[in-house]
């Protein structure tokens, strides 16, 4: 069977071959089209008078491209600092958790974290403010703009302002740094408006329709999985008891070994799933004693030397008290193939803490883990993992709230910029029927409420994504150009000949661009080696 990406090569494909045929005919100048290589550019002098009634408050716009050089300046050493950390992360990363080259090609439709109708939208509106930024600033320092027009790869996939190339030339640094500094700054402040509306407006009016917890991740053959539990339910009551918090799930009280009633919303639908109980073994680390015991994920524990295990905290209290080198006796179920819960108990002899996370959780390791016990294991009551009801308006509404320092602040930001990989955006059904809107904008309908937030965060995210892009030291985008004239300018002050300065400042922007393309390459290809 033919693939996606198959059928989007193919189509790619016949897209090029037939304005090809075309092209040669003759028949694309007529219509003001022109092939250049595989993209299909539309040119047209609409749009000219409109950049040139803006571009006449020139003192405005001139302010405008003085402190567009400066943010420029700040995304551009704060874009290549994440391309060189997310390269150093990728030589840790697991071959299996590799990311696809189809992370890399920002086209809705063929990256499979952008959705199709909120990304031609956001992309958009990020090429056009971009685009135009560059034709009102090329005004402002008189280049003229020679025409104006869209980019086609199928579909539009980006816009153009073509000033005079040889009168950009000719300008001074300054001035033509304004031009190529504009676009990113207006992608970057857009971006922070849409964030303000996404967050303050709209998400400061979200607040959960009942208090629990949400689920956001089940262990695969674990009680919750093999019920039916899915992502997306809100667990408000576990064998009676109330559950309104996560410390309420975490401390919850219940014996171990035994079914139980979990009541749970589902799309505003209560439901009841008869479930075992008791922490479950997420995942083993190799060559670590649960491991070695030939503990398994989905695994019930329910006690460690004959302290029973009701819950999480109980777990963790009873590691606490172990030192490294022990022996235990762990007592845990496991589902057998004539499907039920059969008991099974193993000896073992504890690692220690400190050297366990030293080689695997080297940023969270600590002076007091030395000689205490550890199995090697993850654990999650039931296999379930959760949000409290807060979490995704607080996530949200106030993403940089409790963040300290500059490392808190960009942690936070990274989470906020990251809501697609959790899939938090587009906001899915199930998440969305768990919260009710008040306020101002309560009066909206509900469908119209989340398809209005929802563009608001994509017109954010990809705003960022091409500003902070564009924002890189590499010729051809615009932080390479202004990366170039700065480079320039210190090179003439050396006192190197015109001839040799300019090769000396032409070969160190081919290398800067060629590091960041192996930079960005290493990040598929570094995992996979």
């Amino acid at each position: 069977m033919l693939t996606g990406i198959l059928y989007a090569l193919l189509l790619i494909g016949g897209f090029i071959v037939v304005f090809a045929v075309l092209d040669k005919k003759g028949l694309l100048e007529k219509h003001n089209l022109e092939l250049s290589g595989p993209l299909l550019m539309w040119k047209t002098e609409k749009g000219k008078k409109l950049i040139e009634r803006i571009a006449q408050k020139k003192g405005f716009w001139t302010s405008y491209g003085n402190v567009g050089i400066v943010i420029l300046g700040v995304c551009m050493v704060a874009i290549l600092y994440l391309v060189v950390w997310s390269a150093y992360l990728a030589s840790s990363i697991p071959a299996e958790r590799a990311p696809s080259p189809r992370l890399i090609i920002g086209i809705p439709g063929v990256n499979p974290l952008i959705p199709v109708w909120y990304g031609i939208l956001g992309l958009a509106v990020a090429i056009i403010v971009h685009e135009f930024s560059h034709g009102i600033l090329a005004r402002v320092a008189d280049i003229k703009v020679k025409t104006l027009g869209l980019v086609f790869l199928v579909v539009p996939i980006g816009a153009f302002v073509e000033p005079d190339e040889d009168e950009m030339n000719e300008l001074p640094k300054l001035k033509r740094d304004r031009i190529y500094s504009v676009g990113p700054t207006t992608n970057i402040l857009l971006a922070l408006v849409c964030v303000l509306l996404f967050t303050s407006v709209f998400m400061g009016a979200v607040a959960p329709r009942e208090n629990g917890v949400i689920v956001n991740g089940i262990v695969s053959g674990s009680p919750a999985h093999l019920v039916g539990v899915s992502w997306g339910e809100m667990i408000i009551e576990i064998d009676g008891e109330r559950i309104e918090s996560l410390e309420g799930f975490y401390t919850l009280d219940v014996e171990p070994g035994g079914y139980v009633d979990v009541r749970t919303l589902k799309k505003e639908e209560e439901q009841t799933h008869q479930t075992y109980s008791g922490i479950v073994v997420a995942n083993t680390l190799d060559d670590y004693p649960a491991d070695e015991a030939g503990l398994e994920t989905g695994d019930v524990l329910i006690s460690l030397n004959n302290e029973t295990i009701r819950n999480l905290d109980d777990f963790q209290s009873l590691l606490d008290n172990t030192s490294a080198g022990q022996e235990i006796t762990i007592v845990y179920h496991r589902w057998d193939n004539e499907e039920r819960y059969e008991e099974h108990y193993v000896n073992l002899t504890l690692a220690d803490k400190y050297e366990g996370y030293a080689e695997h959780y080297p940023h969270e390791n600590r002076e007091e883990y030395k000689g205490q016990g550890y199995l090697g294991v993850g654990t999650s009551y039931m296999g379930l993992s959760v949000w409290d009801s807060e979490f995704v308006p607080r996530l949200l509404g106030s993403p940089l709230e409790g963040s300290r320092g500059v490392g808190g602040y960009m942690q936070s930001g990274l989470l906020f910029i990251s809501l697609p990989f959790l899939g938090l955006s587009p906001l899915p059904s199930e998440i969305t029927a768990l919260y009710e809107v008040t306020g101002p904008v309560g009066v909206l309908p509900s469908s119209v409420f989340w398809v209005i937030a929802n563009s608001l965060y994509w017109v954010f995210w990809l705003n960022l994504m091409v500003g902070l892009f564009n924002a890189l030291p590499a010729v051809p985008l615009d932080g390479g150009y202004v990366f170039k004239d700065g480079l320039s300018a210190v090179v003439e002050k050396t006192g190197l000949s015109s001839k040799t300065g300019e090769k000396v400042v032409n070969g160190v922007v081919y290398m800067m661009a060629l590091i960041i393309l192996g930079l960005i390459m290493w990040q598929l290809v570094g995992p996979r080696l």
